[in-house]
């Protein structure tokens, strides 16, 4: 009988020790998932997003941001008014959320009287992929080109701004906000 309360002691100190580290894991996993006011965190460090802080106005600059992170999703992007400094290399965070493949283009469709930048991402769902831009000022047209996504949303306007803040928002009619 000795032998065997040594036995049972092992099994529910392993059970006990597995249930605290399984807790410990799983509270660090949601205290990293969102700020303290409740909103999502952004996934990359730095970055401008359409989130902005509880009570600050929409667009406003973050604080040393040095990317930009456009979400990607069925229908719509997160961020699709998106501020920039011009001649400067801006990394933009594309991360797709939906459960269809996106992409992010900003070519010479729509942008007649500016640089055409060429750019044309295809990002899978459930991946990401970073994209750096340094445009000339001015005020450029992106999309998602795969068909019918453009026409259903999918699509922004990013302003290049000579010594400009670096900011994301998501308004309603990206073009009015362009103006």
């Amino acid at each position: 009988m000795s032998d065997v309360q040594p036995t049972i002691r092992l099994r529910v100190l392993a059970t006990a020790t597995a249930l605290i580290f399984g807790l410990l894991g799983t509270i660090a996993l949601l205290g990293t998932a969102h700020a303290a006011d409740g909103t999502a965190t952004p996934a990359s460090s730095g970055c401008a997003t359409a989130s902005t802080t509880k009570g600050a106005p929409a667009g406003t600059p973050t604080a040393g941001a040095t990317c930009v992170e456009v979400g990607m999703f069925d229908i719509y992007l997160g961020a699709n008014y998106i501020t920039i400094p011009a001649d400067t290399d801006v990394t933009f965070h594309l991360e797709n959320k939906g459960a269809a493949q996106h992409d992010f283009s900003v070519t010479d469709h729509s942008n007649k009287d500016v640089k055409n930048l060429n750019i044309a991402q295809t990002v899978d769902p459930g991946k990401s992929t970073d994209v750096t831009i340094n445009a000339p000022e001015g005020t450029y047209y992106f999309y998602c080109n795969i068909p019918g996504h453009e026409q259903a949303g999918m699509w922004g306007m990013m302003k290049v701004v000579k010594d400009g803040p670096i900011s994301a928002q998501s308004v309603d009619d990206a073009k009015k906000a362009a103006a």
